[in-house]
């Protein structure tokens, strides 16, 4: 499990619920270059002090002007920064004592809790409230630097069940998220390492008819029947519920934040279907898996651990070994297949208008309408089976216009099992990855 040391000097201050342990600060000498490596990341804190000695965004704003804040209202900012271990420890140091300095600007003091950094004034009104994360580096995560501020009216709109909530959402999309295991009705199941994208964590829950959302969190499994649901909770509370359409298309949403401290809750769609990471077991990289069809989805589980994945994207490697490999196993099923029907090559006909036209758009209609792109790739936005299917059909769909329209197991694999064999020329069931 990915472990988030937490400042020594504001050991309960900043735990957060989701980090995975605590550890005392290195006593070791620091390098000068991690002392100005934190000093660039967070300056001197007296202009923002004297440009903005009483509103708290706005001090945090001009304090980080030119940054711009993954959350940005004029009630709550929260900031992440890609820093190494050292700089990054240095950095929340320099950020607590300006953080310190405006809450005594300001006639307060600060009180530290479970998760925050409160100022309190005198008469135990709540000023500001910081809350500050530092995640160590990891082979595929650098070491980041993440905080969020909340001024003193978003604090008194929000009453403390809506808090707890919002804040919960933001810091799973930000903190460590969580995973756990997905079943499919093909028999495919898969470890997930994250409920979210490779670009970062999805907050998901369940929409039921008779307990309203359940968060993905409180969740120990669901497995969806006919017309039927079934949930066990953290709690040891068991949800039965029958009725139609509560297939999981309809039952999952994704629980966003929204700037006013509300949460909306999001239907899966095409574009934005439910998805998860997985290790693949070949590469041993991470992947992430898209199901467009949610009623494949039988089982869900929920790990009780959080994810060692923290919020931001994981970094995963494609090279040219996956593509020549995927291209082998297609050769490998064309050869198959023509040694069974006989059927050696094919030819179809380029004088053809119609199948001129769909040549031309060959891997680059259906799920190859996006762009195809590694960094497409790298964030998650199309899934690496999708994009190795769609590379191939491009490449393919200009040879047979260069070879006179011969369809061959070695040269145009997925062409030719889709003319010989009549299988189709690209097909995801519903799950890319």
């Amino acid at each position: 499990m990915y472990r988030a040391r937490l400042l020594g000097r504001v050991a309960m201050a900043i735990a957060l619920c989701l980090a995975a342990c605590q550890s005392a600060p290195s006593k070791k000498a620091v390098p000068e270059a991690a002392t100005a490596e934190a000093e660039a990341l967070v300056p001197g804190v007296a202009p923002a002090l004297q440009s903005h000695p009483g509103d708290y965004i706005a001090f945090l704003k001009s304090w980080f002007q030119g940054v711009t804040p993954q959350i940005d209202s004029t009630d709550i900012v929260r900031y992440a920064f890609a820093a190494g271990d050292k700089t990054a420890t240095l950095a929340a140091d320099r950020l607590i004592s300006g953080n310190e300095a405006f809450c005594s600007q300001n006639g307060g003091r600060i009180v530290r809790d479970a998760s925050a950094l409160s100022c309190v004034a005198p008469d135990a009104k709540v000023i500001a409230r910081l809350s500050v994360q530092v995640f160590h580096s990891s082979p595929e995560q650098p070491g980041t630097l993440q905080f969020t501020g909340e001024s003193a009216d978003w604090i008194v709109r929000l009453n403390q069940v809506q808090l707890a909530d919002y804040r919960r959402v933001i810091d799973v999309l930000s903190g460590n998220g969580t995973g756990g295991g997905v079943l499919l009705s093909s028999g495919q199941s898969f470890e997930a390492v994250r409920f979210g994208r490779l670009s970062g964590p999805d907050f998901y829950a369940l929409k039921t008819p008779t307990h309203g959302l359940i968060w993905f969190e409180d969740v120990v499994s669901v497995k969806w029947g006919v017309d039927s649901i079934s949930v066990i909770q953290r709690s040891g509370e068991q949800i039965e519920d029958t009725g139609a359409g509560l297939a999981p298309g309809n039952t999952i949403v994704r629980v966003l934040p929204t700037e006013n401290g509300q949460l909306r809750a999001e239907p899966l769609t095409f574009d934005r279907p439910f998805s998860f990471v997985y290790i693949d077991s070949k590469s041993k990289q991470p992947r992430q898996v898209r199901v467009r069809s949610a009623a494949l989805i039988l089982q869900i589980t929920v790990s009780p651990r959080s994810s060692k994945y923290r919020g931001g994207l994981i970094q995963a490697r494609f090279d040219k070994r996956d593509a020549d490999a995927f291209r082998k196993a297609l050769v490998a099923q064309a050869r198959k297949t023509a040694l069974n029907t006989g059927k050696a090559t094919d030819v179809v006909n380029l004088d053809d208008a119609k199948l001129r036209a769909d040549l031309d758009q060959l891997g680059r209609v259906g799920p190859c309408v996006r762009t195809q792109s590694e960094d497409r790739l790298r964030s998650g936005d199309i899934a690496y089976g999708e994009y190795l299917v769609c590379a191939e059909q491009r490449q393919e769909a200009e040879t047979v216009k260069s070879n006179g329209g011969v369809l061959t197991p070695d040269k145009t694999p997925l062409l030719y099992l889709g003319r010989a064999a009549h299988a189709p020329w690209y097909n995801f069931n519903g799950v890319l990855y």
